[in-house]
């Protein structure tokens, strides 16, 4: 592939398509310096491709271990281009991965989510970021938003796995995820971040997630299957969440907050908590998703078009 592009490129220098696959290519190929040069081309001329051709140019730099101008060239891209998601949602990643910087990372993540709330990839990675920074009620809502959009992904149940946790009050804030979606060690009592606010102040309601699991464990004592307690779990904290007044001057009050809302306005707490947990290895889930198929259906064609807020500028 890579001999063909450039065949095509002696003939059309210019040809942006030919040069953005050549660079791919080479990146693809793990030949990042060959990359980053004919990615610096593409960035020379006006094309559609600009915004792709810096997301080369910057996890080129990433790659090669310069991190910081890998942030410096999605940052010259994003002053190009603004609404392109994927430089801030690969700048969330170098921050994350290469310098350790969760606060950058989350807030460039979150600008990702707001532009490209569809790509469920963004709030796997953002939810990862809560969860292991001290957001666990941001986490109880990103992780089951990736699965809703993604269920039968290679991280799904990962993704799932990290929601039950966080509803049984049991998964300590600092212990995350690799990007193959693995449970990483947990960290030391040392380690483990302090519960932050400033995405809005949840602790009533982690209070609650714990006398809620309290109660979901004396109805199984007495007998109860494991579904009809989660369920009754779930729909009980959604209620108390969306209750609640929001913060609407934060990520999570502006734009999960308001998707919950809607969910249970519309009554799809039942179908959503199914199709949440269908890779799961609970018995009983798959049987009722194909014998409320109607249902399902219409809370899948409601979560696929539900109207996202605009980003802000």
């Amino acid at each position: 592939a890579i001999a063909k592009y450039e065949e095509v490129l002696k003939l059309s220098p210019a040809n942006m398509t030919a040069l953005y696959e050549l660079a791919f290519s080479f990146a693809s190929n793990r030949e990042y310096a060959k990359s980053l040069a004919a990615a610096t081309r593409g960035v020379e001329y006006q094309s559609e491709l600009l915004p792709m051709f810096y997301d080369l140019i910057g996890s080129a730099y990433d790659s090669l271990g310069e991190p910081q101008k890998a942030i410096d060239s999605y940052k010259k891209g994003i002053q190009i281009v603004p609404d392109a998601p994927m430089l801030y949602y690969n700048m969330g990643v170098t921050y994350l991965e290469s310098l350790k910087n969760a606060d950058e990372a989350r807030r460039a993540l979150e600008k990702a989510v707001a532009l490209g709330p569809k790509q469920p990839e963004f709030h796997l990675i953002l939810a990862q970021v809560f969860q292991s920074d001290g957001y666990p009620t941001p986490a109880l809502l990103a992780f089951p938003t990736y699965v809703v959009f993604d269920p039968n992904g290679p991280r799904a149940l990962s993704a799932y796995g990290f929601w039950r946790a966080i509803l049984r009050g049991g998964l300590e804030m600092g212990q995350s995820a690799d990007p193959a979606g693995q449970m990483r060690q947990p960290p030391s009592s040392s380690q483990a971040k302090a519960v932050k606010t400033d995405e809005g102040d949840f602790s009533d309601f982690e209070s609650a997630i714990t006398r809620s699991q309290q109660t979901v464990i004396a109805e199984m004592d007495r007998g109860s299957d494991e579904l009809p307690a989660f369920l009754a779990h779930v729909t009980r904290l959604i209620a108390a969440l969306v209750d609640r007044p929001a913060d609407r001057s934060t990520f999570v009050g502006t734009h999960y907050l308001p998707f919950f809302a809607e969910l249970k306005a519309k009554n799809f707490v039942e179908p959503f908590v199914y199709w949440s947990m269908q890779r799961a290895p609970v018995p009983g889930v798959r049987d009722w998703i194909t014998t409320h198929q109607d249902q399902v259906r219409e809370f899948v064609t409601w979560s696929r078009n539900y109207n996202w807020p605009k980003p802000q500028p």
